[in-house]
C-alpha cells in the first residue's frame, strides 16, 4: 500500500533534513540552515498526519529505524560537514523522489479513499514547494547560468546534480 510507504519516506527525509541542518557549510550556510529547519518541521508534521491517517483506516504505521533504513528510497545524507551546493542538489533530487512516490499514492487512493488522496495531495504540495525552494537557488535564468560555481569552490556543480534540479 502506497500510504504505508509515505510516512517512511517522510521520516527518512526528516532525518536527513536535520543532518543537513546541523552540518551545512559554505556561502549559503545561514539561509540553508534556517530553510532546512522549516522543512524539517513541515516534514515532521506531515509524517505524523499520514501515520495518523493509516491508523484511522485501520492499518498500523511502522516508523522503526530498521524499517526506514531497509525500505526508504531516499538515501542517507553524507556524514560530516556538507557543502551548500551538495545540500541543494541532494534535496532537489530527493524531494522529487518523495513527491513521485506520494503521487503514486494519490493515484492509487483517489477513487476508493478520497480523504487519503486529499491528504496526500496536501503533502505532495508541501514537498514540491520544498523541492522548488532548493532548486531555485541554482536554477539558471536568462542572465545567469547559475551552475553553482559560486557555491562550489569555483567549480560547477556536477551535471548529475544540476539535472535533478530541472523543473517538473
Amino acid at each position: 500500500m502506497a500510504l504505508q510507504q509515505t510516512p517512511i519516506e517522510l521520516q527518512q527525509l526528516q532525518l536527513q533534513t536535520k543532518q543537513a541542518h546541523w552540518n551545512v557549510s559554505g556561502t549559503l550556510f545561514y539561509p540553508l540552515h534556517e530553510l532546512l529547519q522549516d522543512h524539517h518541521d513541515g516534514v515532521a508534521k506531515y509524517a505524523d498526519e499520514v501515520a495518523e491517517r493509516l491508523l484511522a483506516i485501520g492499518a498500523s504505521a511502522d516508523g522503526r529505524a530498521n524499517t526506514i533504513v531497509r525500505t526508504s528510497r531516499v538515501p542517507e545524507m553524507p556524514g560530516g560537514f556538507i557543502d551548500d551546493a551538495q545540500v541543494i542538489g541532494w534535496f532537489a533530487t530527493n524531494c522529487r523522489v518523495v513527491s513521485d512516490g506520494i503521487g503514486q499514492g494519490i493515484k492509487a487512493s483517489e477513487d476508493r479513499d478520497p480523504t487519503t488522496s486529499n491528504l496526500l495531495q496536501e503533502v505532495q504540495h508541501a514537498i514540491d514547494k520544498y523541492q522548488w525552494q532548493m532548486r531555485a537557488m541554482m536554477q539558471p535564468t536568462p542572465t545567469d547560468a547559475n551552475n553553482g560555481t559560486d557555491l562550489n569552490g569555483g567549480r560547477p556543480v556536477p551535471p548529475m546534480a544540476r539535472t535533478a534540479l530541472g523543473a517538473r
